[in-house]
């Protein structure tokens, strides 16, 4: 019942119904849970639905600072994030609402985003409030001052408000620090940086290093057709490569992506996309969240089955507001595409060939080269840059294949079966995943894809080839595999209309880097599909090496750098230990059926670990938790 009233109101605030949402809400609010009321709150946040803010608050059940499930930002920090200004000036407004929080973790604040927003307007509404200034906020508007995009108000307005609201952060500040955090940022990324370099300078009473700021014109008239000089040297388009592209770009740290592909390609490569929390909270964190929030279908629930016997896992009650979403990784890419060339940062498709030609800086300088060439071209052309990213995917034909053989080991599992992912023109059956077990027949998983279309996977024999697998034969099986014993549960069949086998398989290339050159997502390893953590795994890797890297140019520190295969292995780990979990639960062993002792052992404890899921509300909580983080 809670469940139902729950998404009907998601479903009222979607279509902006007020009067029956209000009317729904008075009459069930009661019976609603916390993490339920957040989630209305901040979906209404993020639509910049004032009306709706308004009278979820008024209703006293929850609190105006209150924190998001995953994040922990407050509502204010979100209506910031999302530049809905009558929200912000609202929320202010309100007498209780704490303009000065903190997040625990980094000591971001609600300034710090209305800063990298450059919301001159919001930053005043604060300072008037009396929020507080610290060093962070003045860093912060630095590294706006050098990001190439549209800007309403200038960032060095705002850098002399603070400064004039809080003179004594100027005495109190590290004059040779932030000297080097402004030159850090300074080279490659305007034409006209050493201009803003000096008004910088000027505005700290440093002593302007003219030899520097000249070296900086210099860089920039470097510049030339063949020689291209940025800070990261980024090897393929696909999530995690575009990923750190953007979170570098939030840091004010300057970026070059080559993809040998194709746009049209690269955007149309259809691949499943199912996205955790943490993924959609990274995502946010770039500002790609408008598509995501509007056509992404939220998952609160999944459905595991064993020989027609489902079990429903509520992951969203079991993660206090946590939630996976059907996001197709295109999209994704999409949407990054789409945000990096309208910032202006350069990605270059429809590469011919690249080759690292350096993968360290050398005792004269010399900083890590790339050599490429455009198809259609016969001009070789060069990157030299500080760090190289290797995001080329599995096949890694560029970078993972640069590093000498004696330097890197690789270490595979594969399984004896396929899968047979197929794409059907047919709403789904409801809103929710089913993975469903089949003693005689094996594996089957029913996913979605859109409102209208759903997407089917199937265990096949590793010989099978699409031929073997007719219409007929496809529905025939997944009917056999996913309908429940007393019928109350049928396919939507339709038209396929995509089809593609692949291998289940993984494997982890140790250590992710070499020199400087770091290897990203699929280049590093693959996730067994059946948990869905290929894509997450891999904007995960992104999210470690851009914080490796910021630290660097921050403060002046290799130590993350230096770790980041350590840290990376955590999360790539647990995934694939889950992944690999998931897979022996769920699939048929050995589809040949041969009756011998391994088949049999392995048979008994698959029958146990599906006793313990059916028998233990513990265990069915941990695996919510892996889903959505």
């Amino acid at each position: 019942m809670t469940k139902q009233i729950h998404e009907q109101l998601i479903n009222l605030i979607d279509n902006q119904s007020l009067e029956e949402f209000i009317s729904l809400y008075s009459k069930h609010s009661s019976l609603l849970k916390s993490y339920q009321h957040t989630e209305l709150l901040f979906r209404s946040c993020r639509l910049g639905l004032l009306s709706f803010v308004e009278y979820i608050l008024n209703s006293k059940l929850i609190d105006i600072n209150c924190s998001h499930p995953s994040t922990g930002y407050p509502l204010l920090f979100i209506s910031i994030r999302s530049q809905k200004h009558d929200i912000i000036k609202y929320i202010i407004q309100q007498t209780n609402a704490n303009i000065n929080w903190s997040c625990q973790n980094n000591g971001i604040t609600c300034l710090n985003e209305a800063i990298r927003q450059s919301d001159y307007s919001t930053v005043m509404l604060l300072l008037e409030q009396g929020c507080i200034i610290n060093r962070s906020h003045l860093f912060g508007t630095i590294i706006e001052c050098f990001r190439q995009r549209d800007k309403n108000m200038h960032p060095l307005i705002i850098l002399d408000e603070l400064i004039n609201r809080c003179p004594k952060l100027i005495n109190e500040i590290d004059r040779e620090q932030v000297t080097q955090f402004i030159l850090n940022r300074s080279h490659y990324l305007l034409s006209n940086s050493n201009s803003v370099v000096c008004s910088l300078l000027e505005k700290f009473s440093l002593n302007i290093n003219y030899d520097l700021v000249n070296e900086i014109s210099l860089m920039s008239m470097k510049q030339n057709k063949k020689v291209h000089r940025t800070q990261v040297g980024i090897i393929g388009c696909g999530p995690s490569g575009l990923l750190l592209g953007a979170l570098l770009f939030r840091s004010g740290i300057d970026s070059i992506i080559i993809e040998e592909q194709s746009r049209s390609d690269v955007e149309s490569n259809t691949r499943a996309g199912v996205l955790e929390q943490s993924t959609i909270d990274l995502l946010d964190e770039v500002d790609i969240n408008e598509r995501v929030l509007k056509e992404g279908i939220i998952q609160r629930c999944i459905n595991i089955q064993f020989n027609g016997e489902r079990i429903s896992v509520p992951i969203t009650e079991y993660t206090e507001g946590k939630v996976s979403t059907f996001y197709s990784q295109n999209l994704v890419v999409q949407d990054l595409i789409e945000s990096r060339l309208k910032t202006n940062q350069r990605l270059w498709f429809d590469i011919e060939y690249a080759r690292i030609e350096r993968h360290d800086k050398t005792d004269d300088g010399q900083r890590p080269l790339i050599k490429f060439r455009r198809r259609n071209s016969n001009k070789e052309e060069l990157i030299e840059c500080d760090f190289i990213a290797g995001c080329d995917g599995g096949a890694s034909k560029c970078c993972r294949h640069s590093i000498p053989k004696d330097e890197i080991r690789t270490i595979r599992k594969s399984y004896p079966y396929s899968w047979l992912s197929i794409l059907v023109d047919s709403p789904p059956n409801g809103h929710e995943v089913v993975y469903s077990f089949d003693k005689t027949n094996g594996f089957a998983l029913h996913s979605l894809r859109s409102p209208t279309k759903s997407r089917y996977h199937l265990q096949v024999s590793v010989d099978d080839k699409l031929e073997d697998w007719p219409d007929e034969r496809i529905w025939s099986q997944l009917n056999k595999r996913l309908t429940l014993k007393d019928k109350s549960w049928k396919l939507n069949e339709g038209a396929i209309i995509h089809r593609a086998l692949f291998s289940t398989r993984t494997s982890m290339t140790i250590p992710m880097q070499y020199k400087r050159l770091f290897l990203v997502g699929d280049a590093a390893h693959i996730v067994p599909p059946t948990a869905a953590k290929g894509l997450n795994v891999a904007v995960k890797d992104a999210r470690i090496l851009a914080e490796a890297i910021i630290d660097v140019y921050d403060n002046n520190t290799f130590d993350k750098l230096n770790n980041y295969t350590d840290k990376c292995l955590i999360h790539i780990s647990e995934a694939v230990e889950f992944a690999i979990y998931m897979t022996s639960l769920l699939h048929k062993l050995d589809l040949s059926n041969e009756n011998n002792e391994i088949n049999e052992f392995d048979e008994i404890l698959q029958r146990a670990r599906q006793y313990q899921f059916q028998h233990s509300s513990a265990l069915r909580r941990h695996i919510a938790q892996m889903f959505v983080s």
